[in-house]
């Protein structure tokens, strides 16, 4: 953090600029960040998508579904897109010639982290205004407590995508380790089979898991406190681990 304090304002904002351009001229940029755009579009269409259901809490599949794929702009973005640039970069020997540069490793790292915290939130808001505006999607009971934990969930998602990113030495190890992760969270979040759907232990367990959690505090499952203090764990443990585990080569 005190190598991101030194170094120059107008050094991070170049060097975040810099880094958006680079992510966005990847063709897999639009796929993480139009797939759920598209996906509740295609649900929201779906007849019997709109009408409520019993096994559902009288809620109606989109409703549910909204959270969800909003979940996986983060989760795309943390788990894939943030571990798989860095891997690459270690991998072509960029991090090397960087490592003997002016520029620090926590200035690089934050303003990496900045770029896909900015396409994740935008991700994420134009999903959710899909669903209100197009499909009726209520707003949760408690939207403050919904977007602080959709906060403190996509930092934990960033810091576990940072732990893979400073170890994985090439794209493929970076895929490896990201994939399951990201695949893991889809399920808490009721991407494969809803929540209210799954028996009362596997709910409990998803919501251990981060963006398990912060779908339980959009649906007001638990205790708000609980979702946070998970969601935070998470990200200190990783995040530390993975600001002593970094390597450049």
């Amino acid at each position: 953090m005190s190598a991101v304090l030194r170094f120059p304002r107008r050094g991070l904002r170049t060097l975040t600029v810099t880094q958006a351009k680079l992510l966005l001229r990847e063709p897999a940029a639009l796929a993480w960040l139009g797939l759920p755009v598209l996906l509740v579009v295609i649900f929201g269409n779906i007849p019997a998508f709109q009408t409520p259901a019993a096994t559902l809490g009288g809620k109606r599949v989109i409703d549910v579904y909204v959270p969800t794929l909003a979940a996986m702009v983060p989760l795309f973005l943390a788990c894939t897109a943030l571990p798989m640039t860095m891997a690459g970069w270690r991998e072509k020997d960029v991090l090397r010639r960087l490592s003997v540069s002016p520029v620090p490793a926590a200035g690089m790292l934050a303003a990496l982290v900045a770029v896909i915290a900015g396409l994740a939130a935008a991700g994420v808001a134009v999903v959710v205004a899909i669903g209100a505006l197009a499909f009726d999607v209520s707003t949760p009971a408690n939207p403050g407590a919904v977007l602080v934990t959709l906060l403190f969930g996509s930092a934990a998602v960033l810091a576990l995508g940072l732990l893979i990113a400073a170890r994985a030495r090439t794209g493929a190890a970076a895929s490896g380790l990201g994939v399951p992760l990201m695949v893991l969270n889809f399920f808490a979040t009721g991407l494969y089979v809803p929540i209210a759907q799954l028996p009362q232990v596997l709910q409990r367990i998803c919501e251990f898991i981060p963006f398990g959690a912060v779908t339980a505090a959009w649906s007001g499952h638990g205790q708000l406190w609980q979702h946070l203090l998970v969601l935070a764990g998470y990200t200190v443990a990783a995040g530390l681990l993975a600001a002593r585990t970094f390597r450049w080569e």
